[in-house]
């Protein structure tokens, strides 16, 4: 326990939210760190994070460079919630808000971020200032190294480190003219080598001045533990955070306010990019950031507690301060009873993830080519195809109970350790990742991958065919099918994993989402496994005057064509299933059929854990070499609560290469659970009834 970090010792953490301002003597009247220090050790915290200042840019000890809150009336908050965290024996983090700084804003007008929007800029509530500009970062710098000066703290948390809009300050303008010679462009274009350039110099320095931060605080205190808020890497390019960022975190950490398959996501893609565990997920104990009264049940809360226990990762509770510095108290009994419940396990945690699947998240396609052609002063950030794409992979996947992980280009030299990858419509792709994919598959790995992917890469070149045609085992036609699409099986195993349709349409009414499907030749050199039906008039057209459609209310499949829709190519050693549609991103009984479908044909009988359970359940597993055994979670997480207790679980698990089971144990309290062993080694066992969460322990010889 001693050679652990203050984030290893403890997976219970807790944030209050405190981004108060001080122009009437009532607010933060209340605030007392003493007393609340009391109600975190009541609530069972391992550890907490606290202001050190907010959004407003008011701080909450006696600073030099900047301004402290009023309401504090000179009263060294920090100091004193460091001190109370140490005598109740909890890890100190301290948070600190990057960016979005109102203080700084309005002081110096200068460093602002100037939105690319027609007119005079407009910023709500927040006030932003540019990490490209020189006078902010000093400014920053001050404030950090203050902290580091004064204090004795276990953690840095940094807030806001994204670009909330496409800046044109000076500053911006001139680091992207001294590195590409030209003006940043004006219309988004990401088949438009310029327009490249600028989206890659905007995540190239959001990660420099990342990196600047990350280095200052470990030149002055090696010791504190620093990390940034990871959550705006999960979203559209906008925000120009990139995953390659992890590298300057010592884990990952953020906080997120989705629906459950975010949470797995976010988490299963920590998990692979993070320098060091546990990584953590934050979420609000409120229905959303932006209500201050409403509360999530208390189900609801343990669904989400364990479910970062079940991925072995930390969980932090977000809870708003009252504008007068009151909390509710009733909320740290609520926190207390769910953290009693996760405690028993973190004994357990850790080990490495067993992954048979890898589904690729691609960093270079958090984007949408429909975006092509807006100005940037209309950009709102468009929805991402790709990440749709991801979404339903997770989603559907967490459904069969096969273990899966969700890579990223850091695991591009490891392909070989996954029995199957998946790329779901990766839009944009670099030589090294195309021809990474090529070797896996030539060396005997099986790869499922879905319509845009390999036609573009990252420096805006469209090309005539998919750089993996050699791989998927079919050539493109052209880029767009037609609106109104179907796939038709052409062979007895897809037939039979839709019905009871006989079609799978692939198409949307919606201007905004981009549900296409691409054209591709006939005559393929692999096996088509399903082919392209077209609707009436193949558009979502027609009116009362004309004769484009062929039933009133719906666009039916009409004309059957001899166009390869779905096709199984063996290339090398390997194999891939290639889709000119990606069905993993319509949520429907149909696609999972025939996706499952798809991903068990290239699995085979590989596949390291089954199980004959409701698709609601969630499954994890790790491996722990050094005490011979393998967790296996189990996170009962339906989505009307409080769920049904499910009853008589039959799973099987294989054992590691050259190993023998020879325990089953129910934890934490160690009780022995019969199995029987296959001819293959796996073990078959039933856990008997689960409410909400269990943890089984496998042990090895």
């Amino acid at each position: 326990m001693e050679n652990k970090e203050w984030y290893q010792k403890g997976f219970r953490r807790l944030l209050l939210d405190m981004h108060i301002p001080d122009w009437d003597k009532k607010f933060l009247s209340l605030y007392n760190p003493k007393e609340l220090v009391g109600l975190y050790k009541k609530a069972g915290l391992s550890s907490a994070m606290f202001y050190s200042q907010a959004h407003t840019g008011l701080c909450y000890w006696p600073v030099k460079n900047g301004r402290m809150h009023a309401g504090l009336k000179g009263k060294d908050s920090v100091g004193i919630t460091i001190k109370e965290l140490n005598k109740a024996g909890l890890g100190s983090n301290i948070y600190y808000s990057l960016v979005y700084n109102n203080w700084a804003f309005l002081k110096h007008p200068a460093w602002r971020i100037i939105p690319a929007k027609k007119g005079k800029p407009t910023y709500g509530r927040y006030g932003f200032c540019c990490p490209n500009n020189a006078g902010y970062r000093e400014f920053a710098f001050n404030q950090i190294g203050e902290m580091i000066a004064g204090y004795k703290f276990n953690g840095f948390f940094f807030d806001m480190s994204f670009w909330p809009a496409i800046c044109l300050c000076k500053s911006c303008r001139a680091e992207f003219k001294k590195e590409t010679g030209r003006e940043i462009p004006k219309t988004i274009n990401w088949l438009d080598p310029l327009w490249c350039k600028f989206a890659k110099f905007r995540e190239d320095r959001m990660c420099e001045f990342i990196k600047s931060v990350y280095t200052f605080v470990k030149n002055k205190n090696p010791k504190i533990s620093v990390y940034f808020n990871f959550a705006t890497s999960f979203m559209n390019w906008t925000p120009g955070l990139s995953l390659a960022s992890a590298k300057y975190h010592d884990f990952l950490g953020g906080d997120f306010y989705g629906d459950s398959i975010e949470q797995l996501l976010v988490s299963k893609t920590m998990l692979n990019l993070t320098k060091n565990m546990p990584v953590e997920f934050a979420t609000t104990a409120n229905v959303s950031l932006n209500d201050h009264v409403r509360l999530k049940s208390e189900e609801e809360l343990e669904l989400q507690a364990f479910a970062s226990t079940l991925l072995s990762s930390a969980f932090m509770f977000i809870d708003a301060i009252n504008p007068d510095g009151s909390v509710n108290p009733e909320n740290y009994e609520r926190f207390s009873k769910i953290y009693k419940k996760t405690k028993v396990y973190e004994p357990f945690l850790g080990g490495k993830p067993v992954e048979d699947i890898g589904v690729y998240f691609s960093d270079n396609s958090k984007m949408d080519f429909l975006e092509n052609g807006k100005k940037i002063t209309n950009s709102k950030g468009g929805r991402c195809p790709h990440i749709q794409a991801l979404r339903g992979v997770v989603k559907l996947l967490q459904r069969t109970h096969i273990p899966f992980g969700v890579i990223t280009e850091k695991q591009l030299t490891k392909l070989s350790d996954y029995k199957v990858l998946i790329l779901p419509n990766i839009l944009r792709m670099t030589g090294e990742e195309a021809e990474a994919f090529r070797q896996y598959v030539k060396n005997g790995g099986c790869i499922y991958a879905s319509r845009m992917t390999s036609l573009t890469d990252t420096e805006g070149h469209r090309f005539k065919d998919f750089m993996l045609s050699d791989v998927f085992g079919c050539q493109l036609e052209k880029e767009d099918a037609g609106s109104m699409v179907y796939l038709k099986p052409a062979e007895e195993k897809t037939k039979t994993s839709i019905k009871p349709q006989t079609y799978v349409s692939h198409f949307t009414l919606l201007p905004d989402l981009d549900l296409k499907t691409v054209l591709l030749k006939r005559g393929a050199k692999g096996k088509t496994l399903a082919k392209l039906t077209l609707s009436y008039c193949n558009t979502g057209d027609g009116s009362v005057f004309d004769k484009n459609w062929a039933s009133i209310h719906s666009w039916p499949p009409w004309k059957d064509t001899e166009n390869p829709f779905i096709v199984e190519n063996h290339y090398g050693k390997g194999t891939s299933i290639y889709s000119a549609a990606d069905i993993e991103s319509v949520d429907s009984e149909g696609n999972y059929k025939l996706f499952a479908g798809l991903i068990k044909r290239l699995l085979g009988n590989k596949a390291s854990f089954s199980a004959d359970i409701h698709e609601d359940i969630w499954i994890s597993l790790a491996d722990r070499p050094e005490k011979k055994s393998i967790l296996i979670g189990f996170l009962n997480y339906q989505a009307k609560q409080p769920g049904l207790p499910v009853k008589d679980l039959m799973f099987s698990l294989k054992p590691p290469a050259g190993r023998k089971f020879k325990g089953l144990f129910l934890l934490p309290g160690k009780k022995r659970i019969h199995f029987k062993t296959k001819k293959d080694g796996s073990l078959q066992a039933k856990l008997t009834e689960l409410k909400v969460f269990e943890m089984l322990e496998a042990v090895y010889n």
